[in-house]
């Protein structure tokens, strides 16, 4: 098993929303790159890294602390939130981080999600968002009539690994 601690970024901070609501959030950090490095000296074996307000905009919105993250550290990172377009992946890919995190993309954009496994592999990771046996999406702003397992097994025929 791989335990895999997240960063959750808001305005460049390290935040933990309470169940998915952006009104109600509770700041852990200001500095995204000394959270990370406390995960990594904690032997943390990757990190996973979401924008909430990429989410929310559906557009990567905190890539240059990624970017900080990435100098900062020496593990490896995932990194979702806002990725909606193929040029995002690529940048985020370009970026350092192994492996993009498709969530809302997941659920909107079979074709985008199949494209991303075919250039990018083992790269492309598929999060889903539930609440109960449905899926939310953007941000967990708002529930879908997709149910979760019909849409693991939709994923795994376009070609996601994890």
């Amino acid at each position: 098993m791989e335990i895999i601690p997240a960063i959750d970024l808001r305005g460049g901070r390290c935040v933990r929303l309470y169940q998915g609501d952006y009104s109600k959030e509770t700041v852990f950090s200001d500095d995204p790159v000394a959270v990370a490095r406390h995960w990594q000296s904690m032997g943390a074996p990757r990190l996973h890294i979401v924008d909430l307000d990429g989410a929310l905009q559906g557009k990567p919105a905190n890539l240059e602390v990624v970017k900080s993250i990435r100098k900062g550290v020496s593990l490896p990172l995932q990194f979702g939130g806002g990725l909606r377009q193929l040029s995002q992946i690529e940048e985020v890919i370009a970026l350092g981080v192994e492996r993009a995190v498709l969530g809302t993309t997941a659920v909107a954009d079979h074709r985008l999600v199949k494209q991303a496994c075919q250039q990018f592999d083992e790269a492309i990771v598929v999060s889903l968002d539930a609440r109960g046996s449905y899926i939310a999406v953007r941000g967990w702003q708002e529930k879908t009539g997709s149910l979760v397992l019909d849409l693991l097994t939709e994923m795994a025929t376009l070609g996601v690994r994890a």
